[in-house]
């Protein structure tokens, strides 16, 4: 969407379709990504990240595929590193974050002390936040 500046009023929109109850975005200003987390379905849609390319179109879907990498529960939290590797809090059964790399499989990265991972976002000195919503908390990990 633009909008335009001094009154916020919409100049104009994009609508991006194919999507199945999505419900959380993150963007990387510097790969020009975004991904897009969906929660899944009773009627078989799995949940799964969606990750678009500058054009808005699907370049990959996470965690769907235990080939490549851990299979999603409950993505909520996301956030894309400046190499375009995808982070998401996964916090369903196994209250992880899940790393998935541009090229190759994803893998677990934080496990220990997680209890309902929600939100995630990286911090330019290399840390990584994660929202921890049962112990009431932010937890802070060296990332980089």
């Amino acid at each position: 969407m633009r909008l335009e500046p001094k009154t916020g009023s919409r100049l104009e929109r994009t609508v991006v379709t194919g999507f199945h109850r999505p419900y959380l975005v993150a963007a990387c200003l510097h790969s020009g990504l975004v991904a897009v987390s969906e929660r899944g379905s009773d009627t078989g849609r799995e949940p799964c990240v969606k990750v678009l390319g500058p054009g808005w179109n699907t370049l990959r879907i996470l965690g769907v595929c235990s080939g490549l990498g851990p299979v999603l529960n409950s993505p909520w939290g996301l956030c894309i590193d400046q190499n375009g590797a995808v982070l998401v809090a996964d916090w369903a059964e196994q209250h992880r974050v899940v790393l998935y790399l541009p090229e190759g499989t994803g893998r677990v990265i934080v496990t220990e002390g997680l209890s309902s991972p929600r939100g995630l976002a990286l911090l330019p000195s290399g840390l990584l936040v994660v929202s921890d919503s049962m112990h009431h908390c932010i937890k802070i990990y060296q990332y980089k």
